[in-house]
């Protein structure tokens, strides 16, 4: 490697003239440093590819640990393209007018780089792809041992990004978000309480994993007034007659516009008391088909633990047909949106078709179906503790504190019995609903 010639020139006058000569003499390996005679540090400096002013000033003050003045120090102006040699001499003044004041501008001007630097390596796009990675690996959010599920895990990064993108601040740095930010993020869900909640914690949760690991200094959450939090939604009672499910049932299965995709996995979730995040990310490796069996994971349920279901002849019935309709396969979604093959995340216009079929008004929500399993075989007379278990509810009343830690049975003949005989009321309904 050729090594490269510095001359240098002057003290002269630089003049535009100056500047043009310059650059027609520049010449590989060699930079030509010209000092400029009416402002003394000021000098234009050639290189093969590229012009600069640069200004040479001396700090103010004495080194403690040496009893020396500091040595000098270089500020790059700028080019002659943007500069005139008037404007870069006023520049370079300026700069040495702030040093005489005890400022040092080249240290300045550096620290501004590493902050900007920062700041565009903290953008809250480029956090939230490393929270994506991170987020598999840590703790449980609301305490006990272990990791998110993976529908957690999903779930909790669509409510981080929708909280984000409603900011518009896909493209700023973590640190400039505001107190104000979250408000009117908030505001803008003013009708939707649920999802206000959600989206609030989600961030919330974001922003202790970035302070945790140094990306910002505050969480602007936790700097929002208690008062104007979203507050917990109250539990909605809301459950079905078998009757009201029939109708539905029936619906589902009238409604204009619905893939059967969409057709099967409504009808689903009425046959098996899951939630929905569940059943969109049953996969086909889980089904027991000749068992009547799905045995869900404990990283994709919402406690952690793994769990069963036994499935009653509707629900199998469904499986069936849409494992044979897909060639048999051994893995992937058994219930694939129609156009991404991904995990179903939106229902909205599903509701929609549905409500429009609806014979009678029906105010109805998918979680309302697991209320109406259980407060009709309640009525049946299925023990509290087996529905809690086909529920895979731990803190139960039947599973809460010292009996859930050591009361470990899941009295799986009991809930086989209790899905048969929800198979069975469900059955005769929807039969007397379609005839």
């Amino acid at each position: 490697m050729t090594k490269q010639q510095v001359l240098r020139q002057g003290p002269v006058k630089i003049t535009r003239a100056a500047v043009d000569g310059a650059w027609r003499k520049r010449a590989p390996a060699q930079r030509t440093i010209i000092s400029d005679a009416e402002c003394r540090g000021l000098a234009l400096v050639v290189n093969a590819t590229s012009m600069a002013w640069r200004v040479e000033y001396k700090p103010r003050g004495v080194d403690p640990l040496t009893g020396k003045r500091f040595a000098s120090s270089s500020i790059v102006l700028g080019n002659p393209a943007s500069l005139s040699p008037d404007a870069a001499r006023d520049a370079a003044n300026k700069i040495k007018g702030e040093a005489k004041t005890g400022v040092d501008p080249a240290a300045q001007k550096k620290a501004r780089l590493v902050e900007d630097a920062r700041k565009r390596a903290g953008t809250l796009k480029r956090l939230l792809d490393l929270y994506q990675l991170a987020l598999p690996s840590r703790p449980k959010l609301r305490g006990g041992h272990g990791t998110l599920s993976g529908r957690a895990v999903a779930e909790e990064l669509t409510h981080t990004s929708a909280a984000i993108l409603a900011m518009s601040a896909l493209d700023k740095s973590a640190e400039t978000i505001s107190v104000a930010d979250i408000r009117r993020m908030l505001e803008g869900l003013a009708d939707k309480p649920a999802t206000a909640r959600h989206r609030f914690g989600a961030l919330s949760r974001f922003y202790d994993w970035a302070q945790d690991e140094g990306h910002v200094a505050v969480n602007p959450c936790g700097q929002l007034a208690k008062a104007r939090r979203p507050r917990p939604p109250k539990p909605r009672p809301t459950f079905h007659t078998l009757k009201q499910l029939g109708q539905l049932w029936k619906a589902i299965e009238t409604a204009d516009g619905l893939h059967q995709v969409h057709r099967d996995l409504l009808h689903f979730l009425i046959a098996v008391p899951c939630r929905r995040g569940e059943a969109t990310g049953m996969q086909w490796g889980n089904v027991d088909l000749g068992g009547s069996i799905w045995t869900q994971p404990g990283k994709e349920t919402k406690n952690g633990d793994m769990h069963q279901f036994h499935l009653p002849p509707l629900a199998l019935d469904i499986l069936k047909h849409r494992h044979e309709a897909a060639g048999k396969p051994a893995a992937g979604y058994a219930f694939p949106a129609p156009r991404s093959g991904k995990a179903i995340d939106t229902f909205g216009k599903a509701k929609k078709a549905v409500d429009a079929a609806l014979k009678t008004k029906l105010d109805w929500r998918l979680h309302d179906h697991r209320r109406s399993f259980v407060t009709a075989l309640a009525e049946a007379g299925v023990h509290e503790a087996v529905l809690d278990g086909i529920l895979n509810h731990r803190q139960a009343a039947t599973r809460a504190g010292v009996l859930g830690v050591y009361q470990r049975a899941q009295r799986w003949p009991e809930q086989v019995e209790a899905i048969k005989k929800w198979g069975e009321l469900l059955s005769q309904e929807i039969g007397e609903e379609n005839g």
